[in-house]
């Protein structure tokens, strides 16, 4: 009865919510380059269907074909697919492959295309695309809304978003899913702005409870990226994780990152940001204190080590205990709030409104 009253009243709060649509800001549908790699000396193209190379007017180019960056001049050389997909070393892709040639002697690979087929093979390895449809569109639209802020703020760069977790991962045809690219094509052209400007939609893994303040981690203090409730614990398999460390693992670490602590006896969580999440640590070597942040402690660490900065810190002998919750900065959407609210009954626009407050959608025409 719960879940038929929910798509009931769901239903209802579409029909009201189309006016949260904000018609005055519209962009026109455009293209988004990705860079795929910028190491390599040669690289290998391929497609069933033949070659195209801009500019060539002997057209195609046969069905393959090997580039090494000597063979790039101050142009860019653009290839392209007679039609379906382009194979860029066994990975396949759609729209436009760029290469051009580094100060370095090394070939910059962009990738050029549509930014809807760009977000096909963006959302399931953001996700999983078995959740709740309602959860992958509010995935689509954050990533859509993330990836339009970054060709924004790209400037004079030759491209305007990386293929991996620094941005967001992109793996071209190869992580195209059925219920992503549904999810994708239902939210076509939509994307977040808040009075009249596309934000940087930030979204993470798991927030432990209670996503943070941008402005905690990033000098960014926005309405819309401040820290709400969630519901992610009770069906993250995230919530809740357990590390320990050796301290000589920690010293070595942070030496790394350019901190004197061979002398290192101990280390205390120093302070908290209102969410819970450890904002500094303070490290005992020998006479003095030695202030570090929480976020940077857990780049020096590893990402993958230390899931997030929403933890507990404990020394037991010559080791660090780290017992936390969540995964990720912790900042914009929860992914797995979102599937859990989209598990309650909530529609994506509710899911949107509630971890970036104050926005309003505006439709790419």
């Amino acid at each position: 009865m719960f879940r038929i009253v929910m798509r009931i009243l769901t239903t209802l709060f579409i029909i009201g919510m189309l006016s949260w649509i904000y018609a005055g800001n519209t962009a026109a549908s455009e293209n988004i380059r990705v860079l795929l790699s910028d190491r390599q000396t040669t690289v290998t193209l391929s497609s069933p269907s033949g070659l195209l190379i801009a500019g060539n007017a002997s057209g195609r180019q046969g069905k393959k074909i090997t580039i090494h960056s000597r063979s790039i001049g101050t142009s860019p050389m653009r290839i392209s697919a007679g039609s379906g997909f382009i194979q860029v070393n066994k990975k396949q892709y759609r729209g436009w492959i760029e290469l051009q040639k580094t100060k370095t002697g090394r070939l910059r690979i962009i990738n050029d295309l549509n930014i809807e087929e760009y977000l096909k093979g963006v959302i399931a390895s953001e996700i999983p695309h078995t959740w709740d449809p309602e959860a992958l569109k509010a995935q689509a639209v954050a990533s859509r809304t993330y990836a339009l802020y970054q060709k924004r703020m790209a400037g004079t760069r030759p491209y305007h978003v990386l293929a991996t977790v620094k941005n967001q991962v992109y793996n071209g045809i190869l992580s195209e899913r059925p219920n992503a690219i549904t999810a994708v094509n239902d939210t076509r052209g939509l994307f977040l702005v808040y009075q009249g400007d596309v934000i940087p939609a930030f979204y993470h893994a798991s927030c432990g409870g209670h996503t943070e303040n941008a402005a905690e981690l990033w000098n960014m203090d926005e309405p819309y990226l401040q820290g709400v409730s969630c519901g992610c614990q009770n069906i993250s398999p995230l919530g809740v994780w357990k590390k320990t460390l050796k301290l000589s693992t920690v010293k070595n670490a942070l030496k790394q990152k350019g901190y004197g602590v061979h002398a290192m006896e101990g280390m205390t969580i120093n302070s908290r940001t209102n969410a819970g999440r450890a904002r500094t640590i303070a490290l005992d070597v020998v006479d003095t204190t030695v202030h570090v942040s929480g976020a940077v402690l857990r780049t020096a660490l590893g990402n993958t080590v230390i899931p997030s900065v929403f933890f507990d810190l404990e020394l037991a002998e010559n080791e660090a205990v780290f017992r936390g919750r969540g995964s990720g900065h912790g900042v914009g959407l929860c992914q797995w709030g979102a599937q859990e609210m989209a598990s309650r009954g909530h529609n994506y626009f509710v899911i949107l409104s509630h971890y970036y407050p104050g926005t309003n959608l505006a439709r790419m025409e």
